[in-house]
C-alpha cells in the first residue's frame, strides 16, 4: 500500500531520487513506516477509541486512510488502515545538564520506560556526559509474556508536580504492567497496569474530573469500567470494578471513592486495571508517579 502511495505520487510529481527521499520522510512522519494492519470498524467504536487501543494518535490514523481526512466519525463496517506504530529506538548522547528526567521530558516517553531500555541506571546512577543513551519507541515492547510483578508505593502526589493520586489507598502488587503482552495464547498491547487487590477495595479518582464513561463494558472486556475525562486532556481509566459509585457526566473530586475492585469483564482475578491516556493517546500510568 505505501510503496502504492510513493508510486503515484511521484508519477504525478516527476520520478526522481529527490521525490522518493521526500516522501518516504513524509510517510514515517505521519507513522506509515513498516507494516500496516486493517481494522472493521464496529458498532459503537469513535476514532479516538480505534487510535488509542492501536497505540497511535488520530492524525496518524487520519493519515493512513483518505476517506477520513478531516473527519472525526467512523462508521461500523468501514475497513481502515491502522500504520504500525512509530518507530526503533535511537541513541541521545548526554549532554551537559541532562539527567534522566529531562531526556524522557524531551522524547515525551515516561521516566519508567528509559529506566526500562537503560536498567543499569535502575539504581539511581546518574548519567555522565558524553554516555549514550537509549530512546525506546514511544510504545514500550517487552519481550516476556508478562510483566515481572513489582510493588509500587501509594502516591498521594506526583513528583513532577501534577497533582497525581494512586488510585488505591495501600501497597500493592502490579502482576502485568504497560507494554506488549502474551495473554491467553495472544499477543497484545496493555494500556495500563494490573494491580492486584482485595476483591471490594476502593477505587479513587487519581484526579478531578468529569465522568464520561460509568458503565458495564463486557464488549471489549472491560467489565465495570469508569471513565473520566480531565481538564487538561488526561483521562483515566479504571476497569475490572466489582461496583461503580458514580455516574456519567458527574464531577468527581481527587480521592473520590468512584468504585470498588472487582473481578468482571476480561480478568483473571481480583484486580484494578488503571490506564492514562493523553487526549487518547495511552500513556503509562507509572511514568506519572
Amino acid at each position: 500500500m505505501i510503496s502504492g502511495v510513493k508510486n503515484v505520487l511521484c508519477a504525478a510529481l516527476g520520478r526522481s531520487i529527490l521525490c522518493s527521499l521526500i516522501l518516504s520522510g513524509l510517510l514515517l512522519l505521519t507513522g506509515w513506516a513498516g507494516a500496516a494492519t486493517s481494522y472493521r470498524v464496529r458498532s459503537g467504536d469513535t476514532l479516538g477509541q480505534i487510535a488509542a487501543r492501536a497505540g497511535l494518535s488520530v492524525k496518524q490514523v487520519q493519515a493512513a486512510n483518505p476517506k477520513l481526512r478531516g473527519k472525526t466519525v467512523v462508521q461500523a463496517g468501514w475497513g481502515l488502515t491502522l500504520p504500525a506504530r512509530p518507530g526503533a529506538a535511537t541513541q541521545y548522547r548526554v549532554r551537559s545538564g541532562d539527567s534522566l528526567s529531562v531526556i524522557a521530558k524531551r522524547y515525551d516517553i515516561s521516566l519508567s520506560q528509559l529506566l526500562r531500555a537503560n536498567p543499569k541506571y535502575a539504581g539511581g546512577k546518574p548519567v555522565q556526559v558524553g554516555v549514550l543513551v537509549k530512546i525506546p519507541a514511544r510504545t514500550v515492547t517487552a519481550s516476556s509474556t508478562r510483566t515481572p510483578a513489582a510493588t509500587v508505593r501509594t502516591a498521594s502526589t506526583s513528583s513532577r508536580g501534577d497533582g497525581w493520586l494512586w488510585p488505591l489507598s495501600r501497597y500493592h502488587t502490579i502482576s502485568s504492567g504497560y507494554g506488549e503482552r502474551t495473554l491467553e495464547g495472544d499477543s497484545e498491547m496493555h494500556y495500563g497496569v494490573d494491580i492486584v487487590a482485595p476483591l471490594g477495595t476502593p477505587v479513587r479518582a487519581a484526579r478531578s474530573g468529569r465522568v464520561l464513561e460509568s458503565r458495564p463494558d463486557f464488549e471489549r472486556g472491560w467489565g465495570w469500567t469508569v471513565v473520566i475525562e480531565h481538564p487538561d486532556g488526561w483521562i483515566t481509566r479504571y476497569a475490572h470494578l466489582s461496583v461503580n459509585l458514580i455516574r456519567k457526566g458527574e464531577l468527581v473530586s481527587q480521592g473520590q471513592t468512584i468504585g470498588r475492585v472487582g473481578n468482571t469483564g476480561r480478568s483473571t482475578g481480583p484486580h484494578l486495571h488503571f490506564g492514562t491516556y493523553l487526549r487518547w493517546n495511552p500513556r503509562d500510568p507509572l511514568g506519572l508517579y
